[in-house]
């Protein structure tokens, strides 16, 4: 910790009489700026109040003054444990005009809820020195998020797949794990562009990322590549069928689909096909897994409209994509 911080804690302690906790203390505040994960945060505070302040249950509100809305960030018992609001101390720490961190301890009994109200300088100053670094690690998630997500869809983009599968297929390949890789295409989305607008073409894209998010496990990830290009990372399947499995009911779920496009009520239906490769162990090039999850793409749309091709780089000798 930087010495002009630490100081300047001390000094804040002792003026405030904590002389008997200032190095657990500042031990412990030091732990909590080294954790880069705004939830570990929350999880370290949580057993330290348990093990310092007997406090087992811990919610975070984050209290947006300006929008008058609250939201939830860490709650680690059910909801019920909190209703009784005669059992519960809270701490409010404001961060600017607009924005307020909340912290609710939860009392075992009246004798517990007297012994942290003797504590209320201690547990202030604290939360006080808190909440800085943990609206500064929520920010610093949130540029990350939005430089990995795509700005239209909110699922990742190309720049999260490529760091992303440079740190899975190592794994997958020491683990023997399979993976399969599903590039979707929308059946002539060109036309929708023509025949109507970009904002049509736009729903049409948002409405096929939430399909494929709602329909694929929470472990798997969806990627928009371009255009109307998306790509599905299937880890762990018992076999590379699954893979056919799961595109097809896409496939399914998306032709059923509508896109509103017009005021009165017009709708649009789509369908869409479904290129697959699969992760052969033998590289660790995300270029070499995009070219060949482009050509299964690209064969599957010469096949027709609502169709899967799966692609085996070791069979095939050549492959014209113009």
């Amino acid at each position: 910790m930087n010495n002009l911080i630490v100081s300047g804690i001390k000094r804040f302690l002792e003026a405030n009489c904590f002389n008997q906790n200032i190095y657990e203390y500042l031990d412990f505040y030091d732990k909590l700026r080294d954790i880069k994960e705004v939830k570990l945060i929350y999880e370290e505070l949580q057993i330290w109040l348990e093990k310092t302040f007997y406090v087992k249950s811990l919610k975070i509100v984050i209290d947006s003054l300006d929008e008058k809305d609250k939201e939830i960030a860490f709650q680690n018992s059910s909801d019920e444990v909190y209703e009784n609001s005669s059992m519960i101390k809270k701490y409010k720490i404001f961060m600017n005009k607009s924005l307020a961190i909340n912290f609710y301890l939860v009392c075992e009994n009246k004798k517990h809820l007297k012994e942290i109200t003797s504590n209320d300088e201690i547990l202030n100053a604290f939360f006080y020195m808190v909440a800085p670094f943990i609206t500064s690690v929520s920010y610093q998630e949130l540029v990350q998020k939005l430089t990995f997500k795509d700005p239209l869809t909110s699922v990742y983009n190309r720049k999260f797949l490529v760091e992303h599968l440079n740190k899975l297929l190592p794994l997958a390949k020491r683990e023997n794990k399979n993976i399969s890789f599903l590039m979707i295409g929308i059946d002539h989305f060109k036309a929708v562009i023509d025949e109507f607008d970009y904002d049509v073409g736009d729903n049409v894209l948002i409405s096929l990322s939430e399909i494929l998010r709602n329909n694929i496990r929470e472990s798997d990830i969806v990627v928009r590549l371009e255009a109307d290009e998306f790509l599905v990372t299937l880890v762990g399947l018992t076999s590379q069928n699954d893979a056919k499995l799961v595109a097809q009911k896409l496939i399914d779920v998306f032709a059923k689909s509508e896109v509103k496009v017009s005021p009165s009520g017009y709708t649009l239906k789509k369908t869409i096909c479904v290129g697959i490769t699969h992760y052969d162990n033998q590289t660790n090039s995300v270029d070499y897994i995009l070219r060949n999850a482009d050509i299964s793409l690209y064969e599957a749309k010469n096949l027709g409209r609502s169709k899967i091709k799966e692609f085996f780089p070791d069979k095939v000798e050549c492959v014209d994509l113009f």
